[in-house]
């Protein structure tokens, strides 16, 4: 019988051997971005979209500092009045939202459209004008009354009054205190002109600086400066007037699927978040839930 052919094993060659280690080494160079326990700097940083009352205070870039020094990079802020925030949110073209009080939150709840909601700080909100009683309110502790009243007065030209920005927190709040004092917030005062304030009925003018609604975080920020009137506080939310509030709440839209954005939510939940905010940044109260 022939002798059956012997089978021949080929040696490994060099070339062989690189690509056995080269193949052994690519899990560690394809590691799932999700097991990674650190982002990219800048490149990879979740974009979120701010209030600009947390720009305008410094309380963003106070996180970004502590963001930095901790984990090595820090979010992209993208200022957005909370109204127009939330709307971008519903859409999932933020990775995460960052808003004042307003009521398209709970909308966007009760749908679905945003989860993982906390609060993280509190400021409250400001009446200020001009130093003299042109609208009447000196005695009024109701913020609807005295809102109202001020209306009043700029439609019969005797106080001037600045409308808070569309789509913003303050705008909302304006809104909703005004709702039972039967008033529009954009609707002239019409069958309230009647109760024009006294200095209309002396054809006193009325002072260059307006009424209008600020959170106290904005107002420590900026003050007047040097030689220009400063406005005067009218009104102020508190422990007595919670009314005049507003909540900072973070939230993750239900569209936007990040995958440093569940690290960023307990980031800012934790103990250096809320001490960039209650030891450096003025008119905010930390809050935790």
């Amino acid at each position: 019988m022939p002798a059956s052919p012997r089978r021949t094993v080929a040696q490994p060659t060099r070339r062989h051997v690189l690509q056995l280690a080269s193949a052994l080494a690519a899990p560690a160079l394809t590691w799932p971005t999700w097991a990674a326990p650190r982002l990219s700097p800048r490149a990879d940083a979740p974009e979120v979209g701010v209030d600009p009352a947390l720009v305008a205070s410094g309380l963003t870039e106070r996180w970004s500092q502590a963001m930095r020094r901790d984990m090595g990079w820090s979010a992209r802020w993208r200022p957005l009045p909370s109204g127009a925030l939330l709307l971008q949110m519903e859409q999932g073209e933020v990775d995460l939202g960052i808003y004042l009080s307003h009521p398209q939150a709970s909308r966007l709840a009760q749908q679905g459209l945003i989860h993982d909601q906390h609060p993280l700080a509190r400021t409250d909100v400001l009446l200020v004008g001009p130093a003299q009683d042109l609208a009447g309110i000196r005695a009024e502790r109701d913020p609807a009354l005295a809102l109202r009243q001020v209306l009043v007065a700029h439609a019969a030209g005797a106080a001037l009054w600045q409308a808070p920005p569309p789509a913003s927190a303050l705008a909302a709040l304006l809104e909703r205190l005004l709702a039972g004092a039967g008033v529009q917030p954009g609707a002239s005062a019409g069958p309230l002109a009647g109760m024009a304030s006294a200095p209309a009925a002396r054809g006193k003018p009325p002072a260059d600086i307006p009424y209008r609604l600020l959170t106290r975080a904005e107002w420590l920020a900026a003050p007047p400066a040097r030689g220009q009137a400063a406005p005067r506080v009218w009104l102020q939310g508190g422990p007595d007037q919670r009314l005049l509030s507003l909540d900072c709440t973070l939230a993750r839209p239900f569209r936007a699927k990040h995958p440093g954005a569940r690290l960023l939510v307990q980031w800012l939940q934790g103990p250096l978040a809320r001490q960039a905010v209650a030891a450096s940044a003025p008119g905010w109260q930390p809050l935790q839930g």
